[in-house]
């Protein structure tokens, strides 16, 4: 139960980061704004790591890890490749062209893409059920980007970028079910963060240069909000709802980001709410489902 538990909270923080995003992109540029947000995560993470002990040893060590081995390099270098560089850059850049409401119903569709990428990795068949869940959930964001209402709140190359995260997010989750086990999903995303970290400050500062001014109370308790939240405890429990259920049981919970986000961005920024937009978002959530349940059929009949 703790472990559904911890995937809706994480769902809940990943809805808030959409709009935290947005505001800190009022102040700083899509790289500085990631830069500042992995600082944050990695230092949090850090201090977390080492003062949380976890009881019990995984299956086949001897002992749980707090850093790599030089054989581990590579899942876990993969593992930061997809999350926090490709997602995040792609995501930030994004969301300078798209909504925050309409970027979560993008994120919405991972559930659907994943058995679709995984199947030809992992062996598995995409099913029926899968293919009309793909279609639904593809009509979903086709309602609500053909809605004039809310033309404003995109433009196709943000849609192009939050798709790019869509994969990476994809790609996410397939590397970390990979990673050994002697490996405490709190560990896997302090890796993430730090050797992340270089990358994208490095591209920021090549790219944006340093902050002229500081920010203001408001940008840093969002930048704080998004380096402790959704870059840190979020991705402590998505990783174990994913060592635990696997990716896409685990992913399926991306289907209540676009509501939370929706409803913050209501409240936070007064994003327009239409009927439209409601009607689409509860089209990918129905895609979404029959995905999942047609994942399930065939994992049933399969006897897995």
């Amino acid at each position: 139960m703790w472990v559904y538990a911890g995937l809706v909270l994480a769902m809940l923080f990943y809805g808030g980061s959409f709009v935290s995003t947005k505001l800190a992109l009022t102040a700083f540029g899509p790289l500085t704004v990631l830069a500042v947000r992995l600082i944050i995560s990695s230092v949090f993470l850090v201090l977390l790591d080492s003062v949380i002990r976890f009881p019990g040893r995984p299956s086949g060590s001897a002992e749980y890890r707090r850093w790599p081995a030089r054989t581990d390099l590579a899942p876990i270098l993969l593992v930061t490749l997809f999350q926090p560089i490709l997602y995040f850059i792609a995501e930030n850049f994004g969301l300078q062209y798209v909504s925050a409401s309409i970027a979560a119903i993008m994120i919405a569709t991972i559930p659907v893409f994943t058995p679709l990428i995984a199947g030809p990795l992992l062996g598995e068949r995409l099913s029926p059920l899968g293919i009309v869940g793909l279609a639904l959930s593809l009509a979903g964001v086709a309602v609500i980007v053909t809605d004039s209402r809310l033309a404003s709140d995109f433009t196709f190359l943000g849609l192009l970028l939050i798709f790019v995260a869509v994969l990476a997010a994809v790609g996410y989750s397939i590397s970390v079910r990979r990673t050994p086990a002697r490996y405490r999903p709190l560990t896997i995303v302090k890796f993430q963060s730090l050797l992340g970290l270089p990358v994208i400050l490095l591209l920021a500062l090549l790219i944006e240069g340093t902050p002229e001014t500081l920010p203001s109370v408001e940008v840093g308790l969002h930048l704080v909000y998004l380096g402790v939240f959704p870059s840190s405890i979020a991705f402590v429990f998505l990783s174990t709802g994913i060592r635990n259920l696997g990716a896409s049981r685990a992913n399926v919970f991306t289907n209540l980001v676009p509501g939370f986000t929706a409803v913050i961005a209501w409240l936070l920024v007064g994003e327009l709410f239409t009927w439209r937009k409601v009607v689409g978002m509860l089209v990918v959530v129905a895609g979404v489902f029959a995905a999942q349940r047609g994942r399930t059929a065939a994992t049933s009949r399969s006897g897995g």
